[in-house]
């Protein structure tokens, strides 16, 4: 979950001065819009339409990040069309200016004094956020000719916005081996089983401080004595982590650990799906984030000695977040000072020779076992909120091209493999490395074992289907729930079962179990109590995990007052009170059920056709 201020104007421009504005015309919309928003940001006032949105904001009781992001599934296509062609007037307003002689600081100024102005949080981190984008996004622009509709494009993937302009459409050429026959595999009731822990979203805060205050002015990020006073008790934070806009103290992280190794002596191995940097976005550096990585890598190290972990990258690790420039930027925005330390550190875990491509563009292969690989897919090259997608959004990194290689090596060599990576495919990934991710997963189904993802702090899952027959399940990527509180949810873990530790193991998830432990709870009794939240197969009556049994469960959800779904919910949140509280509406079940449908950004039409 992230904060990016150029974001959160457009959407709050769009959502809110279409959708809460009935009497608004779409044309009398369009006609005044880029004006309005040019008007904002020449003077220091907001006017008409903006202003409106200001009006209905000042009336809300609170504002989450999580206001702030858009449905995936809207309830018509007009929407989006409305929303993109919006888009593309205000920025096209802004390029304009840009190329008429308006300096690029006169424009980040005057975007500052809107972000105060709409009260998007404080003047702190409106000046902050602003300041530390600033360089990079100057470069950016100054150095490429950008369009209205790429920038949409990139930024709005989730309303279905795409650019017109031919260099954002490409392809990743597979290599010409022809597909082989899939396996009927089968697995042999009795099989010997093998353990997985997937620790996701960490997000460790050393500034964490139990009672100072969770509902501070910068809104997005709390709970440090900075914060300001605590104005009623019931904002103080609490001493194992607050359900507030803040992460978690190492004390908690550590809590977490020392019951993994006690309820969980039989691990075989860890996967770790990066975000361990706070959520204090405004606010981060290199050094500082180098950091928090040092010590998160030295403390699993130190719980886990003897198991063997393999780490993702997750958009947090950045400074300024999100930005994953490509590898031939060998300016001072070079990724340089972060792959090469992930590339040492990581070496606690991984074998020597992997460290070329770490440092090269933050991914590797390895061998778990002899007959099964792990890839680390840097998938914050596909991210949308990554600035330098705008600039070159072409398989940056070669990420997909490499992987594509790894796999036709690994079906040739007759091994299985497992894809871990921090940002899901269908989760606000740019639509063409979406399509092409997802092609390169349809041709080698018969080699991936496993898919694995986090980012979203929720516990979900995620549908591959046949690039040729879109209507056949072939592949589920595993999105776990993260550690962090932030926002809403408690803390919370997976473990899978595998077939594996016998001659004809498939690496295929036979099951997950979920453990977590309820905030309120911890803070009253000042202790962690973990519990079991569900078991997969046992929760939702599967047969089995595989794809199909995946999408049935869906269908099964999509029913009208479906306890299943309820069920889901409950678990998709971790048994959050707020977000138990606060509900999921049918619009919110429409959104949560594509979003577990679509692993293609490109192409929704899944949803239509289940929903």
């Amino acid at each position: 979950m992230d904060v990016v201020v150029w974001r959160c104007l457009l959407v709050f421009f769009v959502i809110t001065g279409v959708t809460s504005s009935e009497d608004l015309g779409t044309q009398q919309f369009f006609d005044g819009f880029p004006d309005d928003v040019w008007d904002s940001l020449e003077t220091e006032d907001v006017v008409s339409i903006v202003s409106q949105f200001i009006e209905e904001l000042s009336s809300l009781d609170s504002l989450t990040p999580r206001d702030l992001n858009p449905p995936l599934l809207e309830a018509n296509d007009e929407r989006s069309k409305v929303f993109c062609e919006a888009c593309h007037l205000a920025v096209g307003r802004l390029i304009g200016a840009y190329v008429n002689g308006t300096s690029l600081d006169v424009l980040f100024n005057r975007t500052v004094d809107l972000c105060i102005n709409l009260n998007i949080s404080s003047p702190m981190f409106c000046e902050q956020m602003i300041e530390t984008s600033k360089p990079q996004v100057s470069w950016i622009i100054t150095h490429s000719n950008l369009t209205a509709k790429d920038v949409c494009g990139v930024l709005f993937v989730g309303q279905d916005c795409k650019s017109d302009n031919p260099e954002r459409e490409w392809q990743i050429d597979l290599p010409s081996n022809e597909k082989p026959p899939l396996k009927n595999i089968t697995i042999a009731p009795g099989s010997p089983t093998l353990k997985v822990l997937h620790l996701a979203d960490t997000h460790f805060d050393p500034y964490y401080k139990p009672g100072s205050n969770a509902v501070c002015d910068e809104i997005f990020f709390c709970c440090r004595e900075e914060s300001g006073p605590v104005k009623a008790p019931e904002d103080a934070a609490g001493f194992w982590g607050d359900y507030r806009a803040c992460d978690l103290p190492k004390w908690t992280i550590e809590a977490i650990y020392e019951h993994i190794l006690a309820e969980h002596p039989d691990i075989s191995f860890i996967i770790w799906t990066g975000d361990l940097v706070p959520h204090d976005v405004w606010n981060t550096s290199r050094e500082g984030n180098l950091n928090i990585i040092r010590e998160s890598v030295a403390t699993v190290a130190q719980y886990f000695p003897s198991i063997p972990v393999f780490p993702a990258l997750g958009n947090h690790e950045s400074d300024p977040v999100n930005a994953f420039s490509q590898p031939y930027i060998d300016n001072e925005f070079s990724m340089d000072w972060l792959y090469g330390e992930v590339a040492s550190l990581w070496q606690t875990w991984l074998p020597e020779d992997v460290a070329t491509t770490i440092a090269y563009s933050g991914y590797y292969i390895v061998d778990v076992f002899p007959d099964l690989r792990l890839i680390s897919v840097n998938t914050n090259y596909c991210y949308n909120y990554n600035w330098w997608l705008l600039y070159d959004s072409v398989d940056p990194g070669e990420v997909l091209k490499w992987m594509a290689g790894e796999l036709q090596r690994a079906e040739d060599d007759g091994v299985y493999v497992y894809l871990i990576s921090h940002i899901p495919s269908g989760n606000d990934c740019h639509y063409t490395w979406s399509r092409e991710y997802s092609k390169i997963v349809s041709r080698y189904e018969g080699v991936i074992a496993g898919i694995f993802y986090g980012h979203t702090h929720n516990d979900q899952f995620q549908m591959f289907f046949d690039y040729d027959n879109p209507s056949r399940p072939i592949e589920v990527g595993f999105v776990a729930q993260s550690q962090t509180t932030y926002s809403d949810l408690n803390s919370g873990y997976k473990i899978y079962t595998i077939d594996g530790g016998h001659e004809n193991s498939t690496y295929t998830v036979l099951d997950h179990e979920n453990w977590y432990f309820d905030l309120d709870r911890a803070n009253f009794e000042m202790v962690p109590t973990f519990e079991i939240l569900y078991s997969a197969k046992d929760a939702y009556g599967m047969p089995d995990l595989s794809p199909q049994s995946h999408l049935d469960l869906i269908y099964e959800m999509a029913q009208n007052n479906s306890a299943t779904f309820d069920l889901f919910y409950r678990n998709y949140v971790k048994a959050g009170r707020p977000r138990m509280e606060e509900g999921c509406d049918e619009d919110c079940k429409s959104d949560l059920l594509c979003r577990l449908l679509v692993a293609d950004t490109s192409d929704r039409s899944i949803c239509k056709q289940v929903l």
